[in-house]
């Protein structure tokens, strides 16, 4: 090794282990997990695996035992290690905080099209939001049920069928409390296209036009609802004679083509973590987690939940997504099929025709970028150079990544880095859970969480 740094003067890892939710999972995961069965199955549903998978993950981010990365200056061989992070998606703040950029970046560099867009939010009754929690494939379903009942709408104030914008569609399932709260956050264009490349303006909506586009939301819902046997006929039509249905459509103001950095802002909300360790307060003498929420609260009446440490680790779990569950949708102008079809017509711009998705293989410039995207992200979040040399001030480079045991335990011994690790806890039991059959009406609404 070269001169070995811990790490260069103005780059200043996370340190996991001191962070309010660490300690909470160190003191209470193996409790929760004892008394999920009795406490928690009725509300959030049957024990799921990948709840210890990620959490698993999660007490290995930032963690040198786990493996790392060796980073030296091409200069003065100046070096210090880098260590990996767990990449959880719907948990970790961290690296929902790195994916929320990533999207952001990957947006506005290769999809977002020169024209203005909206924040559009699709949100559902208490009534139905239970559904969702225990049949986690209705989430994208959703999200089709918003899309719908736009697209609807636009063809019918247009009057042409085959015109569409781009749609940018997230779902998500968490309220301002972490609370379990099923909606659909979208950046939408307001500018349509149709499938030779024409372009038509977004006609004037007004608020009846939304009253509107919010009756084939709930129409399109329950109709979804209805066909995967979760309601019945007669809830439809009870809730159908509501004053106020308890559906709602928030339509934002307009996002200029130029303003960049709104784009950016609203690409990393919308894919935000269910929660925020900076407002997340564990009190181990009292026994208490205190959570500030972003809004006042206006059901609890404050802007803050105080909750037993057991119960928030069953709030906060309950937003991992099942293993390959779709976080962002891309619908219209920006799914993938309309702008594959629209290269091969030679309509797409070359900035646009780079890259379909951050996961794709063709090598664009983007894709290159992403190997040390990560010194990009603390750039950008932090104002520190984690790749610029605390020594000299030349640049460096990753030279290995290190994941053999033997070598973690070799290198950290020599670097006196190094503490026994304790065992991970034993798995529980996997318990298949139902599907369609397991319908939560009438006494199981009772257990929803205000939001």
């Amino acid at each position: 090794m070269g001169a070995f740094c811990v790490y260069p003067d103005e780059y200043r890892p996370r340190r996991p282990k001191s962070t309010p939710l660490f300690r909470l999972l160190d003191t209470h995961y193996e409790e929760f997990r004892d008394v999920y069965d009795e406490r928690f199955s009725k509300r959030y549903g049957f024990w799921r695996p990948v709840i210890d998978e990620v959490l698993t993950k999660y007490n290995q981010c930032g963690d040198f035992h786990y493996g790392f990365a060796r980073i030296r200056c091409k200069e003065c061989g100046a070096e210090y290690l880098r260590a990996f992070s767990c990449k959880c998606r719907g948990f970790c703040p961290s690296c929902s905080k790195r994916k929320s950029l990533d999207l952001a970046i990957f947006l506005e560099e290769e999809l977002f099209r020169p024209v203005p867009h909206r924040h559009w939010v699709w949100s559902v009754p208490k009534m139905l939001r239970l559904h969702f929690l225990h049949h986690r494939k209705l989430l994208p379903k959703l999200c089709r049920c918003a899309w719908d009942a736009l697209t609807i709408f636009l063809h019918e104030a247009l009057d042409h069928r085959n015109v569409f914008p781009g749609g940018i569609l997230v779902p998500q399932t968490f309220g301002g409390m972490a609370n379990w709260n099923p909606h659909v956050h979208a950046l939408i264009t307001d500018t349509c296209w149709d499938r030779e490349g024409h372009c038509y303006p977004m006609p004037e909506i007004d608020t009846t036009d939304i009253k509107g586009i919010e009756e084939l939301f709930a129409g399109l819902v329950f109709r979804m609802l209805l066909e995967e046997n979760m309601i019945s006929e007669e809830l439809v039509k009870n809730m159908n004679s509501w004053k106020h249905s308890g559906f709602s459509v928030h339509r934002g103001s307009s996002i200029k083509a130029e303003d960049e950095d709104s784009r950016k802002t609203l690409s990393e909300y919308i894919s935000r973590a269910p929660f925020s360790l900076e407002r997340m307060t564990f009190n181990k003498g009292s026994d208490t987690v205190l959570y500030r929420g972003e809004h006042f609260h206006p059901t609890l009446a404050r802007n803050f939940d105080v909750s037993d440490p057991i119960e928030w680790i069953a709030r906060i779990t309950s937003h991992i997504p099942k293993k390959g569950a779709k976080q962002v949708i891309y619908y219209g102008a920006y799914s993938q099929a309309w702008r594959g079809r629209e290269r091969r017509q030679g309509i797409l711009p070359k900035a646009e025709a780079a890259e379909d998705s951050p996961s794709s293989q063709s090598c664009s410039s983007y894709s290159r970028r992403r190997r040390q995207q990560w010194a990009v992200f603390l750039k950008k979040v932090w104002d520190v150079d984690a790749l610029k040399c605390p020594k000299c001030g030349g640049d460096m480079k990753v030279i290995s990544l290190i994941e053999q045991p033997s070598v973690i335990k070799r290198i950290l011994k020599h670097l006196d880095l190094w503490e026994d690790p304790r065992p991970p806890p034993i798995p529980l039991e996997m318990v298949c859970e139902p599907d369609a059959d397991y319908i939560p009406w009438q006494d199981d609404v009772l257990e929803i969480e205000v939001g």
